[in-house]
């Protein structure tokens, strides 16, 4: 019997079972012979397991190629992200030198988020941060910055309500 009729007649598993008892290609060939009434001898057998262990190599070898190549694009859009976050932050920069605060401000909210982002793609990104803003804070400079709040308390919302109420 060929090695082609072990599979054609589904010995696959059986020959697994017995190679994972440690059995000898002679005691598999000689088990399946008397199971099947067919003659298998020990050199189909080994065939068999030949081409399974070369089959299995083929296998990890592709799988570790794909590993690589995951890895690859992974590296390819951490440096991509690197780079967005450079270019706001330098957005921002300039936005700050010229004066123009608010797209400063947008600019680093973008960059937090951008940063934000990678942190989850790799994992770093916990529920408690390191740094705590109060951002109350934060929104109410934004607020002033881009005229919703009232420069002088910064408290209530700038517009013709305030004004009724300061007068």
């Amino acid at each position: 019997m060929a090695d082609s009729e072990i599979v054609k007649r589904n010995l696959e598993t059986r020959i697994a079972e017995m190679k994972k008892e440690c059995l000898s290609e002679s005691d598999i060939a000689e088990t399946l012979s008397k199971e099947t009434n067919q003659k298998i001898t020990k050199s189909s057998v080994h065939r068999y397991l030949s081409a399974n262990v070369k089959l299995c190599q083929q296998a990890v070898a592709v799988n570790e190629k794909m590993k690589v190549k995951v890895l690859e694009a992974e590296l390819d859009t951490i440096d991509a992200r690197h780079e967005l976050i450079r270019k706001i932050k330098e957005l921002g920069e300039k936005a700050e030198e010229i004066g123009d605060l608010k797209t400063a401000l947008y600019a680093l909210d973008k960059a937090v988020n951008a940063l934000d982002s990678l942190d989850k793609r790799l994992g770093k990104f916990s529920d408690k941060p390191d740094v705590q803003i109060n951002i109350g804070m934060f929104n109410d400079l934004k607020a002033v910055i881009i005229g919703e709040l009232c420069p002088e308390c910064k408290t209530k919302i700038k517009g013709r309500l305030h004004e009724i109420i300061s007068s």
